[in-house]
């Protein structure tokens, strides 16, 4: 595995169960990114990992525009990713450096290593790139997940995610996020960043999972519903069978390349959005499938 991210060490875990022996290059020395990791249940059963690493579950999101709210009745959960890969780091042989993946092995740490090569580094393409910051406080905010929408931000949100040791708090913007933060008083724990790509898929040409496919859900920058997706495909696919994997990925891909033309849409119509969540002011949805299939979302009943 080239990556040692939450798509490498989860891939590398599930073959390792299987009886391979797999091996993790990363260039990082810290173990554990640090991101909101909002998902659904559905994406969560099918990562196969622990309850223990969830740190809350939420049943209702609400949308804020100016005076504007409309509630998202949903079924999501905040899974912490850092506490994961460290763990998974842990049981597994990782190596640290840069790896170039060759034909039929990787060129690493001056010396070749031939066999079977999965790309589990982070996306190389094209793409619009957007800029996130999140913050962790030490306050508590209440029991639901709050997106916050700005018409000085098409296309962008923040956030903020009650978590049992405080509350994360976040922005992205294509522009500087920080001037969306929630006005949130507490003091700041921690806190992380970086830049997310929207980008279109890829058709892989090697074995690939996690952001260097491209399947990242385009408008909230959430690739774990990728991952979650196409692993069991993936694993089967290096035992032997190798259909499942191109077909799922295909599905994936069809639905994020929706996804980044509707994200797109929204970018150039940003206001009419904003007035749909006036129109919808106070009134309830229900999202379910839709948390992950964003393209479903025009047609939910309301």
């Amino acid at each position: 595995m080239v990556g040692g991210g939450i798509a490498g060490l989860l891939l590398a875990s599930r073959l390792q169960d299987k009886g391979f022996s797999p091996l993790v290059f990363d260039r990082r020395r810290i173990v554990g990114k640090k991101c909101t990791g909002v998902i659904s249940r559905d994406t969560f059963y099918k990562l196969k990992v622990s309850k223990e690493f969830v740190d809350r579950e939420f049943k209702t999101i609400v949308i804020h525009h100016e005076k504007n709210q409309v509630f998202v009745s949903t079924d999501v959960l905040r899974l912490n990713r850092a506490r994961l890969e460290q763990e998974l780091w842990k049981n597994l042989k990782v190596e640290i450096g840069n790896a170039e993946i060759l034909n039929n092995g990787v060129l690493a740490n001056g010396r070749k290593i031939e066999g079977n090569v999965i790309n589990c580094s982070g996306w190389k393409g094209n793409a619009k790139w957007v800029k996130a910051i999140e913050l962790l406080i030490d306050v508590d905010v209440g029991e639901e997940i709050h997106v916050y929408l700005d018409k000085r931000n098409p296309a962008g949100f923040s956030w903020s995610v009650p978590l049992p040791y405080g509350t994360l708090i976040g922005a992205l913007s294509y522009s500087d996020p920080r001037q969306f933060l929630p006005h949130v008083k507490g003091r700041v724990i921690e806190m992380h960043g970086g830049a997310i790509p929207r980008a279109r898929p890829l058709e892989p040409n090697v074995r690939s999972l996690g952001d260097a496919t491209g399947n990242i859900k385009t408008f909230t920058g959430g690739g774990i519903f990728g991952i979650a997706t196409l692993i069991d495909p993936l694993v089967d696919f290096i035992s032997g069978d190798p259909k499942g994997y191109f077909e799922t990925y295909k599905k994936i891909s069809s639905e994020v390349q929706k996804q980044y033309k509707l994200t797109s849409l929204l970018e150039r119509t940003w206001r009419l959005t904003l007035l749909s969540v006036k129109l919808f002011n106070g009134k309830t949805i229900t999202v379910k499938e839709e948390f992950d299939f964003h393209s479903l979302l025009p047609s939910i009943p309301h």
